[in-house]
């Protein structure tokens, strides 16, 4: 039976996760929340995998567990402490034991660079009161994502069964995809089965076919779209401009590559945003691109200011696309890997257009489209920064609906433990 009352605000939300500062959209969406938590008077702490030496919110009790990313260790500092972060279970059930009261929420955002799962050890006993968030799909696949790198495919396999643990998916080795399965039966067993959290929140609603293969039940599923800010309070007029922007990790299964090369066929200017492992080898696709580098807000928008397009062409599906949509709010179209969730609903309202950005013929052609009519790039640009609320929160309406699912599990925590 379904509790008859919903619970007060949380006396506090713990949230968790591996950054402290706004280095992707994950880590940016934790700074959001906390910020909105607090503009709500929700007490607040946050416990985050790093250094926390950006982190200067004096409202906030902060815990930093001063650990390294995976990717800034050596490789058998990785591979040891990347199974089990130590210091992460000792301090995080030792903040627990301490602090710990009935109407205290955990928010866990992202554990898999630095918290490992060992972090789920230290929650075990409160996982009642655990919310976890589907910025990817590390809480039920081994590789993160169900996704077939070396194929380029999306995978359907069910995690962890024989055909999964036989699939050489992964985007470095077959090695490297034996420790990620190692870690997900590590994860499972130390969270009562890796799906016993009081609710998984999904980016997208067209995460929950993958959560499901995972072993998540429907009724610990909820559907919260992310938040999107347009990137610029006055319509960028993208029909009086030239070029395309990349925004992002510059990555195989980002698609740089293919949007530099896209560019090039097309004869057209690019400049990418951000940094990543391929930016080499995307250079090298294109000589004649920009690179500018990781940006804050500000720089993003002077990118996208004089762009006529942007464009995200990734070859995994893409569980939202924020970058997408804070373009089309900002009046930039936008062409979509048609693999991403959001893609057909972009293309539905006219925000852009959605296909296989793996063609590299209609891509090029896609671009080189948009760049010849000024009049239907504008009528784009109108009806992005006028319609793009259909498909995503504002920052406080994406707050409101996180803090209904705390409310909801202390009702049913109170609810299990009266029973």
């Amino acid at each position: 039976m379904k509790p008859s009352k919903v619970a007060a605000l949380p006396e506090r939300v713990v949230v968790l996760h591996d950054f402290s500062e706004a280095l992707g959209g994950a880590s940016y969406l934790v700074q959001v929340l906390i910020g909105e938590l607090r503009r709500r008077g929700i007490a607040t702490t946050f416990i985050a995998g790093d250094s926390g030496v950006c982190f200067d919110r004096s409202d906030v009790e902060f815990l930093p567990l001063h650990g390294k990313a995976l990717l800034e260790r050596s490789t058998l500092s990785a591979l040891t402490c990347g199974l089990y972060n130590r210091r992460a279970y000792a301090q995080t059930r030792d903040w627990i034991a301490r602090n710990d009261t009935p109407g205290t929420v955990y928010h866990l955002h992202g554990w898999s660079k630095i918290l490992t799962p060992a972090i789920f050890a230290a929650l075990r006993h409160v996982s009642d009161r655990l919310i976890l968030h589907g910025h990817d799909y590390f809480n039920g696949c081994p590789n993160g994502a169900f996704f077939d790198y070396p194929r380029e495919r999306d995978c359907t396999l069910t995690p962890l069964g024989t055909a999964c643990l036989q699939s050489r998916c992964d985007k470095a080795s077959h090695a490297q995809k034996l420790w990620r399965v190692g870690r997900e039966v590590l994860r499972r067993g130390l969270q009562h089965g890796g799906t016993k959290a009081a609710r998984l929140l999904m980016i997208h609603p067209g995460q929950e076919a993958q959560f499901r293969l995972s072993g998540w039940r429907a009724d610990r599923l909820r559907a919260v779209r992310n938040p999107v800010s347009p990137l610029s309070t006055d319509r960028i007029p993208a029909e009086a401009n030239c070029g395309i922007v990349f925004i992002g990790r510059i990555s195989a299964e980002k698609g740089a590559d293919l949007a530099a090369r896209a560019a090039q066929k097309a004869g057209l200017p690019i400049t990418f945003v951000g940094d990543g492992s391929e930016v080499e080898v995307v250079r090298k696709c294109n000589p004649a691109a920009i690179f500018v580098g990781r940006q804050d807000r500000a720089g993003v928008a002077r990118a996208l200011s004089s762009a006529r397009v942007a464009v995200m062409p990734s070859r995994w599906s893409e569980p939202f696309g924020l970058v997408a949509l804070e373009a089309v709010a900002s009046g930039v179209p936008v062409i979509v890997s048609d693999r991403a969730l959001v893609a057909q609903e972009i293309a539905q309202a006219g925000f852009g257009l959605a296909i296989d950005t793996a063609d590299l013929d209609a891509f090029a052609g896609a671009l080189t489209a948009l760049h010849r009519n000024d009049r239907v790039v504008e009528a784009i640009s109108r009806a992005g920064q006028a319609g793009f609320r259909s498909l995503c929160n504002s920052e406080e309406t994406w707050a409101d609906a996180v803090v209904s699912q705390y409310r909801q599990v202390l009702t049913e925590a109170g609810t299990n433990q009266c029973a």
